[in-house]
C-alpha cells in the first residue's frame, strides 16, 4: 500500500515540474500589486519579485553606493510564491522517521501546489533524505539545528530559493558545492563549526545567490574571491567569527565594475591593515570597494596605525553614504582605543619603529604616512655624536636637540632626511657638506657654539631654511657673500637668523658688512701700501746682507761709471805690472802650472806678469811687498784652490785685491777655478760671489780657450 502511494506522489510532482514553466509564466499577464517581475543578466532565477520603489531613484538611505534598480532589487526582491496572494503555490512537506529507512518526505495536505518548502529543525537528521529528489519543485529547504556534516549533490533542486543549515556539524566548503543551484538566493550556514572555504564558493555564475549567514563560525581566514563577488548582492555575514587574515590562494584578478554588496565582520579578530598589492588589490579596485562593497568591522581589534592611514580619506569619503562605517573604532594603540576611527587626526596613524629596524638606542622613532615622514625623536638622550645608521626610510625628520653635540658631520643617511633638530647643543663646526644635500629642507641649529658659517650655506634657497638663530662669528671683508644670503631670507620673511659679525675688533650686524667694509677700503689701502713698501724694504735688506757682492759684480759690469756708492775715488793707472798673481805658493801642481804655462804664456803676449815668489826681494817684508806690488798692478789673477787663502798673507794679498779692485773701476780680476770647486765648499763671500755668478775659468779647459780668456779679462779697460 506505501509503495503505491510513493509512486501516485511521484508522479504529482513530476507532472507538476513539467507544467511549472508554464503556469509561472502567466505572472507576466496577472501582474502582483505593487511588484514588478525583475529580470537581470546576473540573476538566473526567474522567479523574484522585486517592489515597484526600486525603480525610483533613490540616492539617500541606501544600503550601499549605487542607485540603480539591482542595487535595490537584490536586497527587497521576494520569490513569487511569497509576494502572490494566491493560495495553493506553496505547499509544506514533513519528515517522518521510518526505522532502517531513515527519514521519508511526507506531503502536506495540499499535494497539488507549484512549490514545497521542507523544514526539519531541531531534530538527529545527519544527512539528507535520499527522497528530496522525488520532489523537484522544493524551492525553501530549513534543516537547522541538525546533526549534518555534509552537503550532497542535490542537482536535481535546480529551483531551490533558500537553504538552511545553521546550528550543524558542517566543517569545510568546496567551491563545487553550490554551484548546481542556479535559483538559490539565500544562504544560511550560521551558528556551525566551518573552519575553512574554498575560494570562489559563492562567485559563480550562472547564479543567484544574494544572501549569505556565516557568522558565530570557527574562520580564521577568508579568500577575497568569498568576499569580493563579481556580481550584486544583498550581504555576507561574517560576524562573531576569528578571522584576523584575508587571502587570494588563486591570485584572482578581480573586476568589480558591474557588482558590491554588504558585507559584514563585526566581532572578529582583525586588527592590520592587510598587505593589498598581495591581495591583488589596486588603488583603483580599493577606491571602488569604498563605495561599493561597505565593510562592517566594528567591535574587532582594530590596529590604527600607519597601515589605515593611506586609506583612510577613500574610506572617510565613502563612509558619508553607509552609517555602519562611521562607527568603526580603534582597538589599539591605547590612546586610541574606542575612538571612532573616521574621527581622528590623520597625524595620529602611525608605526613605532625598533631597533631591529636601526632606530637609535633610547630613542623612540615613528612611521608617520600622513606627513611621509619617519621621525626620530632622540630629543634629552645626552648624545655625544649622530649615530652612523638610521631606519632605511626615505622622509626622515630627526630631532637630536637638547643633548652634547659638539660637531655636525656628514651622513649617508643626510642624503634621505628632509628636517634635523639640533638645536641646544654644543656644535662648534658644520661639515660644509652638508649644506649640499638637497633633500634637506630645514636644518635647525639655533642655541649652539658656531662661530662660523661656511659659504656653502647660500645653496639653501627657496623655502629651504638653516635656522642659527642669534649668533656672532668671526667675518672678513671678503664675506660679504653672507650679506646677499641675509637679504634673500628676508624677502622671504625669514625671523630665524640674527647674525653679527665680528670683524676688526669690532661687532657689527652681518647684513651690513659691506658698508662697514668700503669705509675701511681707504685705511686698508695705505695699510696694504705700507705693508708692501716695508715688506721690499725687508727684503732688500736681506738681499743686500746675503748677496750684497753679487749685486756690486753685477752693476759693476754693466759700467756704471756714476753709481757713487762702489766708485767712491779713481786711481792712477799703474805702471810697473799688468797683472799680479796670488795663489798658494805652497802647492807645487799649481806652482809649477803657473811657472811653466801661465806666466810665460801672458809675457808672451806682451803683458807684465808680478809673480811674487819671483819678482819679490828675498829678505824684504813681504807684506809690505804684497801691499806695494798690488797696487802697482793693472789687473789680478787669482788662482782657486781648496787651500787658497790658507796662511796669512794670502789673506792679506786677497783683501788687498779686493779693496784695490772696488778703489778702481778700470781693475780687473781673473778668477781661474783651479779644483773646480762648487759656492757651498767657499767660505770667502767675494770669492763665492764669484763662482755663483759663473764669473770664473775652469781648469778643465774643455775648449781649449783658457789662456785667450784671461788674456781678455786682464786687459785694462781703457
Amino acid at each position: 500500500m506505501e509503495f503505491i502511494i510513493m509512486i501516485k506522489l511521484f508522479f504529482i510532482n513530476f507532472g507538476g515540474y513539467i507544467c511549472l514553466e508554464a503556469n509561472f509564466s502567466d505572472t507576466d499577464r496577472q501582474p502582483i500589486p505593487g511588484y514588478f517581475q525583475w529580470h537581470e543578466d546576473t540573476v538566473a532565477s526567474e522567479f523574484l519579485m522585486c517592489p515597484n520603489s526600486c525603480q525610483q531613484q533613490i540616492t539617500k538611505g541606501r544600503t550601499f553606493a549605487g542607485n540603480s534598480v539591482t542595487t535595490r532589487c537584490v536586497e527587497y526582491s521576494r520569490p513569487y510564491w511569497i509576494t502572490s496572494k494566491s493560495e495553493n503555490l506553496i505547499g509544506s512537506l514533513r519528515l517522518e522517521p521510518r526505522g532502517e529507512q531513515g527519514f521519508v518526505i511526507v506531503p502536506g495536505v495540499a499535494n497539488d501546489t507549484l512549490f514545497n518548502k521542507i523544514l526539519y529543525q531541531q531534530g538527529n537528521l545527519n544527512v539528507f533524505p535520499s527522497s528530496l529528489c522525488e520532489f523537484r519543485n522544493i524551492v525553501d529547504i530549513n534543516f537547522s539545528q541538525n546533526q549534518i556534516e555534509n552537503i550532497p549533490d542535490i542537482a536535481c533542486l535546480h529551483i531551490l530559493d533558500t537553504l538552511n543549515l545553521s546550528f550543524n556539524r558542517i566543517e569545510r566548503l568546496t567551491n563545487t558545492t553550490f554551484r548546481v543551484f542556479e535559483h538559490l538566493r539565500v544562504l544560511d550556514l550560521s551558528d556551525k563549526k566551518i573552519q575553512y572555504i574554498e575560494p570562489n564558493t559563492f562567485n559563480y555564475r550562472p547564479g543567484s545567490l544574494m544572501k549569505i549567514l556565516l557568522c558565530r563560525n570557527f574562520l580564521k581566514s577568508i579568500d577575497m574571491t568569498n568576499l569580493l563577488l563579481g556580481y550584486s548582492f544583498d550581504f555576507i555575514q561574517l560576524s562573531n567569527n576569528h578571522i584576523s587574515e584575508f587571502t587570494n590562494e588563486l591570485d584572482f584578478k578581480f573586476n568589480l565594475s558591474k557588482s558590491g554588496g554588504n558585507i559584514y565582520l563585526v566581532s572578529n579578530q582583525i586588527s592590520e591593515s592587510p598587505n593589498f598589492s598581495k591581495l591583488g588589490l589596486t588603488l583603483p579596485i580599493l577606491f571602488s570597494i569604498a563605495f561599493r562593497y561597505p565593510i562592517n568591522i566594528i567591535d574587532n581589534p582594530i590596529n590604527c596605525n600607519c597601515k589605515v592611514e593611506p586609506f583612510l580619506e577613500q574610506f572617510k569619503l565613502a563612509s558619508k553614504n553607509f552609517v555602519e562605517m562611521q562607527n568603526h573604532t580603534c582597538g589599539h594603540p591605547p590612546f586610541l582605543r574606542g575612538r571612532q576611527i573616521f574621527n581622528i587626526s590623520a597625524d595620529l596613524f602611525i608605526c613605532n619603529i625598533s631597533m631591529k629596524d636601526k632606530c637609535p638606542f633610547n630613542c623612540s622613532c615613528f612611521e608617520q604616512p600622513s606627513r611621509s615622514r619617519l621621525v626620530v625623536n632622540c630629543t634629552m638622550r645626552r648624545k655625544y655624536r649622530l649615530p652612523s645608521e638610521f631606519p632605511q626610510h626615505n622622509g626622515l625628520d630627526i630631532d637630536f636637540s637638547h643633548n652634547l653635540i659638539t660637531v655636525f658631520v656628514y651622513r649617508t643617511y643626510l642624503e634621505r632626511t628632509s628636517s634635523i633638530d639640533l638645536s641646544y647643543n654644543q656644535i662648534k663646526t658644520v661639515d660644509p657638506f652638508v649644506y649640499g644635500i638637497p633633500n634637506i629642507n630645514n636644518i635647525n641649529l639655533k642655541h649652539n657654539s658656531i662661530s662660523q658659517i661656511h659659504r656653502n650655506v647660500q645653496l639653501f634657497k627657496n623655502e629651504r631654511t638653516v635656522q642659527f638663530g642669534h649668533i656672532t662669528i668671526t667675518c672678513s671683508c671678503e664675506m660679504k657673500w653672507i650679506q646677499v644670503w641675509l637679504e634673500n631670507l628676508n624677502k622671504r620673511r625669514s625671523d630665524y637668523n640674527f647674525i653679527t659679525c665680528l670683524i676688526q675688533d669690532e661687532v657689527i650686524d652681518a647684513i651690513s658688512i659691506s658698508q662697514f667694509c668700503t669705509v675701511e677700503k681707504t685705511q686698508s689701502t695705505v695699510q696694504y701700501a705700507l705693508l708692501i713698501l716695508l715688506l721690499f724694504v725687508f727684503i732688500s735688506l736681506v738681499l743686500y746682507l746675503t748677496m750684497k757682492y753679487e749685486i756690486y759684480l753685477l752693476l759693476r759690469n754693466f759700467k756704471m761709471p756714476n753709481f757713487s756708492r762702489f766708485n767712491n775715488f779713481v786711481s792712477l793707472q799703474p805702471t810697473r805690472f799688468d797683472v799680479y798673481s796670488s795663489f798658494n805658493t805652497e802647492n807645487y801642481n799649481i806652482m809649477k802650472w803657473v811657472n811653466t804655462v801661465v806666466v810665460p804664456n801672458l809675457e808672451r803676449n806682451g803683458f807684465k806678469v808680478c809673480l811674487p815668489p819671483r819678482d819679490f826681494s828675498p829678505g824684504g817684508v813681504q807684506v809690505e811687498q804684497i801691499l806695494t806690488e798690488i797696487a802697482n798692478s793693472n789687473s789680478y789673477l787669482v788662482i782657486l784652490s781648496k787651500d787658497y787663502l790658507k796662511s796669512q798673507f794670502q789673506k792679506t794679498e786677497w783683501n788687498q785685491i779686493w779693496a784695490h779692485y772696488k778703489s778702481n773701476k778700470c781693475r780687473r780680476i781673473a778668477v781661474v777655478n783651479y779644483d773646480i770647486l762648487n759656492s757651498s765648499h767657499i767660505k770667502d763671500r767675494r770669492l763665492k760671489a764669484f763662482v755663483r755668478l759663473e764669473r770664473t775659468f775652469d781648469f778643465c779647459n774643455y775648449d781649449n780657450k783658457l789662456m785667450d780668456n784671461l788674456k781678455t779679462r786682464l786687459k785694462s779697460r781703457t
